[in-house]
């Protein structure tokens, strides 16, 4: 059985067109089962959400008061009965087959423990040309048009599939939200477990999630440079816990390394004037690590950072 997982936060103009698609599945009804999981929304996501399943009992409404993603997809997985967990973005449409065609990867290969898909993104109106070589932060995926299997194949968390064993042998999910401040590597920080566990993963172009994007947001340089600052943030905490959560001497050089290279971004970019993009984000990055570590300066916040399995 699937349990397919969705965390939302303030994002019923999407799931309101997302929801269907999972309501027309050709899989049936009891063999596979729908979780909202309502993280602090404050647009009226229950009473919509409620209204929309009403009729549909494999469907479920569930609300996670701990703010981020990590969180509210634990909450899902706890009340999921299935043994196949489907993690999906509230922004997403997915195609009616979607469900069968990850069941067929897992039938090709019992050794297989997790599933991703194809991730195209559908833009409300015309992308700008700029944005081709940054797709790939916005949720891009399509690694081809035939099914793969490896060990090295990258699951992207708008549709990400996993065998619950898999999931609870690996404590699920690493921190993204701790408190209000973003600041773990949340589901990369889970395919990377995947990779090192060498577990066997597959991919299949024929179960598809069409991404939904606005251009006034995720096609803006800012909302790009939002993403190049989190994960930025995502790899400094990367970096600390493979390091045991010590400020060890390579975190040290890597802290430094950072310090370094922001200050050469930023000259380029302000004082000698070249104005590149590719510059840009790159400052956010280098940004957004060395804030992780004025996070490790707050008592309080670096114990709760130092939390190894949070699931």
């Amino acid at each position: 059985m699937f349990s397919v997982i969705i965390p939302t936060y303030n994002g019923i103009e999407t799931l309101r067109q997302s929801l269907p698609t999972w309501m027309s599945q050709t899989l049936p009804n009891e063999e596979y089962e729908v979780l909202v999981v309502d993280n602090c929304s404050t647009d009226g996501t229950k009473d919509v959400v409620e209204r929309m399943i009403v009729d549909k009992d494999n469907f479920h409404y569930l609300y996670e008061p701990r703010q981020g993603s990590t969180a509210a997809r634990h909450t899902g997985v706890r009340e999921a009965k299935g043994n196949i967990l489907v993690f999906a973005d509230d922004d997403g449409l997915f195609n009616p087959e979607c469900l069968e065609r990850i069941q067929e990867v897992y039938d090709g290969n019992f050794e297989c423990e997790a599933v991703t898909g194809k991730i195209e993104l559908l833009w409300d109106e015309e992308e700008p040309d700029w944005i081709e070589p940054y797709r790939f932060m916005l949720g891009e995926l399509n690694l081809g048009d035939e099914i793969q299997y490896g060990y090295d194949i990258y699951l992207n968390g708008g549709l990400m599939s996993v065998k619950r064993g898999t999931f609870e042998r690996l404590h699920g999910f690493n921190p993204d939200l701790v408190g209000k401040h973003l600041i773990g590597d949340g589901d990369t920080g889970f395919v990377k477990k995947l990779f090192e566990e060498h577990c066997l993963i597959g991919y299949t172009p024929f179960a598809v999630m069409q991404h939904m994007q606005k251009v006034a947001i995720h096609g803006s340089e800012s909302g790009l440079a939002r993403h190049f600052y989190n994960n930025g943030t995502a790899e400094a905490y990367a970096f600390y816990r493979k390091n045991h959560f010590m400020m060890t001497k390579e975190v040290r050089k890597y802290k430094l390394n950072q310090k370094f290279w922001l200050w050469k971004k930023s000259f380029q970019y302000y004082v000698l004037r070249q104005k590149r993009r590719k510059t840009f984000f790159s400052i956010q990055q280098h940004k957004g690590a060395l804030r992780f570590f004025e996070y490790l300066r707050q008592p309080d916040l670096a114990e709760l950072i130092k939390v190894e399995n949070v699931y």
